[in-house]
């Protein structure tokens, strides 16, 4: 019976006992309030909120606050938004609150609830200290986020023992292909180390990320719709590599070996130590690498009259040495400072003899010859450093963080080449000799620095900063002709480039929960660039000076904890790589060079996206994408000479959509898989007439899998799986492509010792066959990038997770987390 009909009944009997008997008032009256006290008592609800942080005072989303009876009943439950704010109701009681995410519990509290409460700011940890116990949860291998999917490489078996790019190949969405890394379905990314930009080169990129060892990195973050405190710079999103860093109260250290072997064999050495206790947090990481490689390609061109068929075999080889040092010290309760170091550097040889073959246009009779000799030695070195300031203003989580960087990029280019042109019968022909040595030194510097500000509030969460940086980039090539025999210095082949840019940055972004189930975002971020290259020997000065403004904007809508909807949208540029703009001519052969364009203009992108996630397991999205002044770097073809011109050009304004699913299967705690797809249609619109307009779509397919083989979590297995499907990406034509990879780990030493060997491209299928037409000269490249052979990785981790600390409410997260969400 419910409470209104025994209010009521009551009502009645006593109306009829007053009529019987008004002597009897008296004795009524205290009977008829305790019984309405009684009602209005059990039938009230109390208000519950609060809002988790992590211990940088950064909001964190997503967690469920779970309110129990007797430890074991649920009685409610609540999901932190964006401003990590969560509310809920129950009736009067005593209850359990826990906090918990993906698995790991954080907290757990005992709650008197018998008014409206509100629990303020509620710091969490990955470790937490309950009653005594050390209580660690283990997170799941992937997060869905609003804004990005969170793959946590310490949980992956495919990564073990490998490097960041390694690391990269096995994140679900993101693929990597000849050393290019991408989203799939939406082209190149730029990388972000712990949220700062590398403003490296793309043929360095790989390199760099070699030197890193996936040991070294905590988690991925795909970052599909940056909000507006991120740089605009980037096609559709961004990739943020997160390292390391020490838990709280405890110091630890990892040492490490692998072996590797491709045609070559190659290895590596890796070391980390991590320290924390009380005010102080230090980590340090040292990686030495070394590993040779063969690669090879054949491609056509196909003229008017004549076949041109090359073929190159690479040898190269890579010795890599990486440092990375972090200290945080807490100045304060609400003032934490701290220095980020991280330098690469990158010693590469490479050799090869191109030979190519030409035929008649049929293809069937040889006309000539030309071979060549080519020794290459490059020396990429990068450094950065960052001073930062992280202010916490009150308990509710406003807070000011403020950073400087440096940055310096430096490279030493040697590259000799020589060679002559054969007849039918490999003859040299007389006056066809050519030989040249070109060096180039390479530096890039880049000072930046930037100011935030976070401000939750109840009604809202708000946050707005400012940027300012200034890259200042200098090339130096310097040309010797040997054809002679004895190298003369070419002057009018050498050539000095400077080119300077300036960037600054305001932005300002709100959140706001409307209520339960809506929740909006919005932001703004306005970019002023001032550009200037001048090139010494063609006396040459080109500036450039734009203002843009770049729109974000999100709607989320959660009708329950096991649906999710939202469409996002956001403006951002591509600008130019620094190399592109130096306008000078570099020769190769008598049939190839390569020359810089100082007009090269950034590109501009919009994305719209709508996404569906399903209990975070089945994520879906519909994504749209229109790019203006879209650029890359092309090789024209001029019929007339058989010459090849490489220069970047801005071609064509390009049209995307797209649809990609993941579904992630956890339904059994011995096995974890990610599999989903992708499909798009791309439509190229031409603006020059080198390029002919174009269109077409292509599809991918991967699913990742790890298995848990035995109960004590000793034994793991990896195999992952890709499947690129023939068809079009931007001009070009690709193949098929089959990628499969396995791995099995192994604990040993109370889970100290981890042995893990790992086979790579078991298929032995990723030899892609790339066609494009350039000047209205069909185009075609096979080439295989020694992907195929095995890694075998030891590793021994130890330390001391039970510090005494001074303060046990002090601690670090794994590493710097200043997201806003």
């Amino acid at each position: 019976m419910g409470l209104s009909k025994k209010v009521a009944k009551t009502a009645c009997s006593l109306e009829f006992c007053i009529k019987i008997n008004r002597k009897s008032m008296k004795q009524i009256i205290p009977l008829l309030v305790a019984v309405l006290f009684h009602v209005n008592v059990f039938g009230q609800q109390f208000s519950l909120s609060g809002k988790v942080v992590n211990s940088r005072k950064v909001p964190v989303e997503l967690v469920y606050a779970n309110l129990m009876k007797n430890d074991s009943i649920l009685i409610r439950q609540a999901l932190t938004d964006s401003t990590g704010y969560f509310f809920m109701k129950a009736e009067k009681g005593n209850y359990r609150l826990i906090l918990e995410q993906f698995g790991t519990r954080f907290t757990s509290q005992e709650v008197s609830l018998n008014q409206n409460m509100e629990l303020g700011n509620i710091e969490i940890n990955e470790t937490t200290e309950l009653q005594g116990v050390t209580i660690s949860g283990r997170k799941k291998i992937i997060e869905q986020k609003v804004d990005r999917l969170v793959f946590n490489v310490e949980n992956s078996v495919m990564a073990t023992g490998g490097t960041a790019l390694d690391a990269l190949k096995a994140t679900p969405t993101v693929r990597v292909q000849n050393d290019q890394v991408s989203i799939v379905g939406k082209g190149e990314v730029l990388v972000m180390i712990d949220e700062r930009l590398q403003r490296i080169p793309q043929e360095d990129l790989a390199d760099f990320l070699k030197s890193i060892p996936s040991g070294n990195i905590k988690s991925i973050e795909v970052i599909t719709a940056p909000p507006a405190k991120y740089d605009a710079e980037g096609n559709s999103g961004l990739i943020n590599i997160k390292l390391k860093s020490a838990k709280a109260n405890s110091w630890n250290a990892n040492i490490g070996t692998s072996y590797t072997q491709k045609t070559y064999a190659g290895g590596s050495l890796q070391g980390l130590f991590n320290y924390n206790q009380d005010k102080l947090s230090l980590n340090a990481s040292l990686n030495k690498g070394t590993q040779k490689l063969l690669t090879t390609s054949t491609s056509q061109i196909f003229y008017t009259d004549e076949l041109w068929s090359q073929e190159i075999r690479n040898t190269s080889k890579n010795k890599t040495l990486s440092l990375g040092f972090g200290l945080d010290y807490k100045l304060s309760n609400k003032w934490t400072t701290g220095i980020r170091y991280l330098s690469s550097l990158t010693d590469k040889t490479s050799t090869n003899n191109p030979l190519t073959t030409r035929f008649d246009n049929a293809g069937k009779n040889v006309l000539s010859y030309v071979l060549s000799d080519v020794l290459d030695n490059n020396k990429p070195e990068m450094r950065s450093l960052n001073w930062y300031q992280s202010i916490s203003l009150d308990s509710l989580g406003k807070n000011i963080t403020v950073d400087f960087d440096y940055f310096n990029y430096s490279k030493k280019d040697y590259r000799f080449f020589e060679g002559n042109e054969l007849d039918q019968q490999k003859h040299t022909i007389p006056n066809k000799f050519f030989s040249s040595t070109n060096n180039n030194i390479n530096k890039i510097k880049n000072y930046s620095g930037k100011i935030d500000f976070s401000l939750p509030y109840k009604w809202a969460n708000i946050s707005f900063g400012a940027k300012a940086s200034y890259t200042n980039t200098n090339n130096d090539l310097v040309v010797y002709n040997n054809e002679t025999g004895v190298p003369i210095p070419d002057a009018g082949q050498s050539n000095r480039f400077n080119y300077q840019e300036y960037n600054e940055a305001l932005y300002f972004s709100t959140s706001k929960k409307i209520n339960a189930q809506w929740e909006t975002q919005i932001g703004f971020r306005m970019e002023a660039t001032q550009t200037e290259g001048y090139s010494g020997n063609l006396n040459q000065s080109n500036k450039n000076n734009y203002t843009k403004l770049f729109p974000t904007a999100y709607v989320t809508y959660v009708p329950n904890d096991n649906n999710s909807f939202s469409i996002n949208y956001s403006r951002r540029i591509r600008r130019p790589d620094f190399d592109y703009l130096n306008p000078f001519v570099i020769k190769t052969s008598p049939y190839y060079y390569s020359e810089g364009n100082p007009f090269l203009k950034p590109s501009f992108i919009n994305n719209l996206e709508f996404s569906y996630i399903r209990k975070q397991n089945w994520v879906s999205n519909i994504y749209l994408s229109q790019v203006s002044d879209f650029g890359q770097e092309l090789s024209i073809i001029d019929p007339s000479t058989n010459i090849t011109r490489s220069s970047p050009l801005n071609y064509a304004n390009t049209y995307q959509i797209g649809f990609s699913t993941y579904y992630n299967f956890k339904k059994w705690s011995c096995w974890n898989s990610i599999t989903g797809f992708n499909i798009n249609y791309q439509n190229v619109k031409s603006k020059t007439s080198l390029i002919k307009s174009i269109d077409g779509g292509n599809g991918y397919f991967y699913t990742n899998n790890d298995f848990t083989l035995n109960k004590s979590k000793s034994v793991f297995l990896g195999v992952n799986y890709g499947l690129q499907l023939p068809g079009r990406y931007q001009i070009f034509h690709i193949s098929s492509i089959h990628m499969l990879d396995a791995s099995m780990k192994f604990l040993f030493l109370k889970k100290n010792l981890s042995f893990t060997i790992t086979g790579e491209d078991l298929l032995n299928a990723q030899k892609p066959l790339i066609s494009y037409k350039s000047n209205n000269v069909e185009n075609n490249v096979k080439s295989y990038r020694d992907t195929r052979g095995f890694r075998i990785a030891l590793s021994y981790k130890f330390g001391n997770i039970n510090l005494k600390s001074k303060n046990r409410n002090f601690g670090n997260e794994d590493e710097r987390n200043r997201t806003n969400p």
